[in-house]
């Protein structure tokens, strides 16, 4: 369910991404970072890799607005969520990365970015939640 906005691409309720951005200038794994559109981004990693990247605010990200992701954009290999009070279900982390994308709050697409295979990054508590489930 989107937060503010209720017109896709549910944009942050600043109208920008300035921490995202800056995050991002400033990982080691990444040598580039452009702006597409208002929510989507190409993230240019040092080993020459391309991460797609679509940013939102969404208050509760689930399987239903991955779907309409899909829908609308074009190929995407990442989704942010870019808000400490948004967040995202354990069924769409779990289908996002059985699919090869992604889906992360800032500071785990941070931590995700180190790995060949990002989008089987998983948070402690992630990991906990999926090992409950019989997941991994």
């Amino acid at each position: 369910m989107p937060a503010l906005n209720k017109k896709f691409p549910w944009m942050s309720y600043y109208n920008n991404y300035n921490f995202f951005e800056d995050r991002m200038r400033s990982h080691k794994k990444v040598n580039s970072i452009k702006k597409i559109s208002d929510s989507f981004y190409e993230i240019d990693l040092v080993d020459g890799k391309i991460v797609n990247v679509f940013i939102c605010e969404c208050y509760s990200f689930g399987v239903a607005e991955y779907y309409e992701c899909v829908e609308k954009l074009e190929k995407f290999d990442a989704i942010i969520i870019n808000s400490n009070w948004c967040g995202y279900t354990m069924e769409v982390k779990r289908y996002c990365r059985e699919h090869g994308v992604g889906i992360f709050d800032i500071r785990g697409f941070m931590a995700a970015l180190n790995l060949n295979n990002f989008w089987e990054y998983l948070t402690i508590e992630e990991k906990a939640s999926f090992q409950e489930n019989d997941w991994l």
